[in-house]
C-alpha cells in the first residue's frame, strides 16, 4: 500500500470540511428554530490583513448593530467575512440572535443559507479526488 503524507493531508482536510459544514447546517437550523428575528444595520465594516506566500490579502466584516425583544442594543462583529465585501455601511440586514446569548447571532441571506453545503460539498469533492487518485495510483493497469 502506497499511501503518500499529501493524500492523507487532503482526505483529514475533506473529512474536516465535511462535519464543519454539517455542523454550520446545524447551527443555523437551531438558531432559526429557537431564535429571534430582527432587522438590524451594518453599523461597521472591519477589516483583517492576511497574508498569503505572494500577496496580502483583506477580509471584511460587518459590523452589525440590532435591538432585542428586551430592548437591548446589540453591536457584534459578525464572524463571517468576505473579499470583497458583501454589505456596506447603513444597509439593513435580517439578523436571527439565539435568546440565551444576544451575541450568537446569523444574518439570514443567501450566503449563510448556502454556507454549510457549500463545506460539504467541497469536503466530499476532496475526499472522492484523493480516493479515486489512490486508485488510479495503485492500480495504474487499470486505467
Amino acid at each position: 500500500m502506497n499511501v503518500n503524507y499529501d493524500e492523507l493531508i487532503m482526505l483529514a482536510g475533506g473529512a474536516f470540511l465535511t462535519v464543519f459544514g454539517f455542523g454550520k447546517i446545524n447551527e443555523r437550523g437551531k438558531l432559526i428554530k429557537s431564535g429571534v428575528k430582527v432587522e438590524g444595520i451594518v453599523f461597521d465594516i472591519e477589516t483583517s490583513l492576511g497574508t498569503g506566500p505572494d500577496t496580502q490579502s483583506t477580509t471584511y466584516y460587518p459590523v452589525i448593530r440590532f435591538v432585542t425583544a428586551d430592548k437591548e442594543w446589540i453591536t457584534e462583529k459578525y464572524n463571517i467575512g468576505s473579499n470583497p465585501s458583501v454589505y456596506s455601511v447603513g444597509e439593513k440586514v435580517t439578523v436571527i440572535y439565539d435568546i440565551t446569548d444576544y451575541k450568537h447571532f446569523l444574518i439570514d441571506n443567501t450566503q449563510t443559507k448556502l454556507f454549510g453545503a457549500v463545506l460539504i460539498a467541497v469536503g466530499t469533492l476532496l475526499i472522492l479526488g484523493v480516493i479515486m487518485y489512490f486508485f488510479i495510483n495503485q492500480y495504474p493497469s487499470l486505467s
